[in-house]
Order: structure tokens, then sequence, then C-alpha cells
């Protein structure tokens, strides 16, 4: 799954929190190697990015994808 997909699937989303939701289930379905991959991708986004909406779901998303 390409981050660039994930950011633009989280800002076009009208509920984001809905969206991250479905992105986790995505996710937790990859390999575990790429799960890290792809939570060490967020968090370079989360800190790029100036919108403290997307960095809250995106937050929420590496959590959640770091709890195992």
């Amino acid at each position: 799954m390409e981050i660039k997909n994930i950011i633009t699937r989280l800002k076009q989303a009208d509920y984001k929190y809905s969206e991250a939701r479905r992105i986790k289930e995505e996710l937790k379905r990859r390999p575990l190697s790429e799960q890290f991959e792809i939570v060490s991708k967020l968090r370079e986004e989360s800190r790029k990015s100036d919108n403290s909406d997307i960095i809250d779901v995106i937050n929420d998303i590496i959590n959640d994808l770091d709890k195992k």
C-alpha cells in the first residue's frame, strides 16, 4: 500500500476516523515487515504535515499498529 494513497484517502475523507479505521484493517492484513515500513513512513508524513486533523488520524493509525 502506497503512503501517497493513504494520505490522499485521509485528506479526501469526510469522516477521517472512519477512513482511518478502514485503512488500519487493510494494513493489519499485510505482512508485519510491511506494516513496520508503513508506520515508519507515516511517522515522517505526520512530522511534515501542517494539518492537525491529518496528523491526529495518522497518529491513530500508528498507535494502533504499534500495539503489535
